[in-house]
């Protein structure tokens, strides 16, 4: 009963609001997305279940003739309990400044490749560990501003630049503290037509940050996707990114890694498509304990992937993951996992750059 009084409310609400009301909500658009998977663990079989890994909720659409609005809410599994946040919710623009587009909220920051994207979107099932090392398991997003700026030159150059709040980086539910510098990144990116053989984009990035405590974190990466695509079949993906990491901490010396990843990818016809993962992670600064030397070590992994695109609106993925981290000096550690994953989304989800 209070639900059929509260709907009833709303409509008496909407019918008596003003036609640039009505139109606005019109023009909205409304997509979600719930993401199902199911890890099985060679070793750790306890954390053998299927589950919902994310539900996510978005409105999109104008807001007037200059301004476009996108609310993102999504709930999260943490440890058997849904945490319900908000993803992003930004107001942009492409027609307040000539050949530019800003956002202004909380969003995804426009570096590299996967950062930008919600894990549902990514051609692979769980990303590899220099994701969830330098940003997290899946973005980093933070409260700010951002302008990209399409370069007044014969070829395509794509400069993004950003500042945020920088209280938080990475998954946290708190407020974090005031930074010492806020996170700052650039993202220049160039964009190369081939035609029928193909298109490619590629950038460079930097991102910087000082926290409360003084530890200074700056990376420095390089990402690049290949698409060949016929009608409206990508036959042909290559994706890859490569980080650098220096976590400088008051008083100790500066931690440095470095990570990638490369993902080629094929049709095997409309539906179906396989892929294999390569990923590479070095601590650069690690030294044994003992006498202080430089330890070499390599955490390299294999994830062949295999895709079946039911429809646009529904996707079935299998992965085996191959991990395994060598240290100079000890035992080679391997770690072996097969994912399933089912992506199902309810109405028209909005098209992403490239």
């Amino acid at each position: 009963m209070k639900n059929q009084i509260r709907l009833t409310t709303l409509a008496l609400l909407l019918a008596g609001s003003p036609a640039w009301a009505q139109n606005i909500l019109q023009n909205i658009q409304t997509s979600a997305a719930i993401d199902i998977t199911a890890p099985l663990h060679f070793k750790k079989s306890e954390e053998n279940k299927l589950d919902i890994r994310a539900a996510e909720l978005l409105f999109f659409g104008p807001l007037d003739p200059t301004f476009d609005g996108t609310l993102n809410v999504a709930a999260h599994n943490e440890e058997g309990e849904f945490a319900l946040e908000i993803h992003e919710a930004y107001i942009s623009s492409s027609k307040v400044i000539p050949s530019s587009r800003f956002k202004i909220g909380k969003f995804f920051l426009g570096v590299g490749r996967l950062n930008q994207f919600h894990q549902h979107d990514w051609a692979f099932i769980s990303g590899p560990r220099m994701q969830t090392e330098f940003f997290d398991d899946e973005a980093v997003a933070d409260s700010g501003g951002e302008l990209s700026t399409l370069l007044p030159l014969d070829s395509y150059w794509d400069i993004t630049v950003g500042v945020t709040n920088g209280y938080t980086y990475g998954h946290s539910h708190d407020a974090g503290e005031k930074p010492r510098v806020p996170t700052h990144y650039i993202h220049p990116v160039n964009f190369v037509d081939f035609g029928d053989a193909g298109a490619l984009q590629w950038g460079v990035n930097y991102l910087g940050r000082t926290d409360a405590h003084g530890v200074q974190t700056q990376l420095y990466g390089l990402d690049f996707v290949f698409k060949k695509m016929e009608g409206k079949t990508l036959t042909f993906l290559l994706q890859s990114e490569i980080w650098y990491r220096n976590l400088s901490v008051p008083g100790a010396s500066a931690n440095e890694d470095i990570g990638a990843y490369f993902y080629p990818q094929i049709s095997l016809n409309e539906q179906l498509f396989a892929g294999l993962r390569v990923d590479l992670f070095s601590e650069l600064s690690r030294t044994f304990a003992s006498d202080d030397s430089r330890q070499d070590n390599l955490n390299y992994a294999l994830v062949p992937t295999l895709t079946y695109k039911h429809s646009e609106f529904t996707l079935f993925r299998v992965a085996y993951t191959y991990d395994i981290q060598k240290y100079q000096g000890e035992a080679d550690s391997l770690n072996q996992i097969i994912e399933l994953q089912i992506v199902s989304l309810l109405g028209a989800h909005p098209a992403h750059a490239f």
